[in-house]
């Protein structure tokens, strides 16, 4: 089987350079975006990345905050204005909590023109998650859960693939003691990390609700995660892939992943 990460976004809510965090998870029978970032870059990203649209098969969005959820609405518009267009749209099935559905439905409402809106639910099978809940993706078993924010009501999801191959993000929350029994032995596990822990004076990211790469990558040892990726994170550090890499590596003995805008990762 086929199956890629196709990084869309790595950044967090104020980045200079990158696009905000959010993925695409691609095999041969769906094409599911986490997240969809703050603006319509979703859509050149998408573009630059060879996925229509109307590829999408499933979208989850984690928590109500701009530079995830905004995003959604941009493609919601696109996904109407094809149907307009008279071309063929598979309803995408969206997964939100109650939050997020409501502040979804309620920025297409008032940023739509009437004609768009009332075509909502002809594009959209939109599910309201009160997690813990399971269901499944075509072969593959899906479990959201809460992922204990401080900041906010968010959700997180666990893929577990046939062949044994787990999955597991976080949206842009740390991995934390409140999450550590969701993530644990996961072979892929998606957070975020703001910054290097010894760059918090510069980035201050407790302030933020948000923790740094030496903080999740102590987790990720604990929780025997094999492959950690990391984002959410400040884009102004030079050669940060290798800083970042070089603190995970202390407290950490798996697979740290530091991914950039647009990368594939194969799993």
């Amino acid at each position: 089987m086929t199956r890629n990460i196709i990084m869309l976004g790595t950044g967090s809510a104020l980045p200079v350079s990158n696009y905000h965090a959010c993925y695409i998870v691609r095999t041969n029978s769906f094409t599911l975006l986490s997240d969809a970032g703050g603006g319509n870059g979703i859509l050149s990203n998408l573009n630059t990345a060879g996925i229509a649209p109307t590829e999408i098969t499933h979208l989850i969005l984690s928590h109500t905050h701009t530079d995830h959820i905004f995003g959604a609405v941009w493609l919601i518009r696109v996904l109407i204005n094809s149907y307009f267009n008279g071309s063929k749209v598979n309803r995408l099935r969206v997964y939100a909590n109650q939050q997020t559905a409501n502040a979804l439905i309620e920025i297409c409402r008032l940023t739509f023109l009437e004609s768009y809106f009332s075509e909502i639910d002809t594009v959209i099978d939109l599910h309201i998650i009160n997690p813990p809940e399971t269901d499944k993706i075509e072969d593959c078993k899906i479990r959201f859960f809460d992922v204990g924010s401080e900041n906010v009501c968010q959700m997180g999801f666990r893929l577990s693939f046939a062949d044994g191959t787990t999955f597991v993000s976080l949206g842009d929350e740390a991995l934390t003691d409140r999450n550590l029994y969701e993530a644990s032995g996961a072979d892929y596990l998606i957070c975020g990390a703001f910054c290097r822990y010894a760059d918090r004076d510069t980035f201050k990211p407790y302030e933020k609700h948000h923790f740094t790469v030496k903080d999740v990558a102590m987790n990720a040892a604990k929780a025997k995660v094999k492959n950690l990726i990391l984002y959410h994170s400040e884009d102004k550090t030079a050669d940060k892939t290798n800083k970042y890499h070089a603190e995970a590596a202390e407290f950490y003995n798996g697979n740290a992943i530091i991914p950039k805008d647009l990368d594939i990762i194969s799993f």
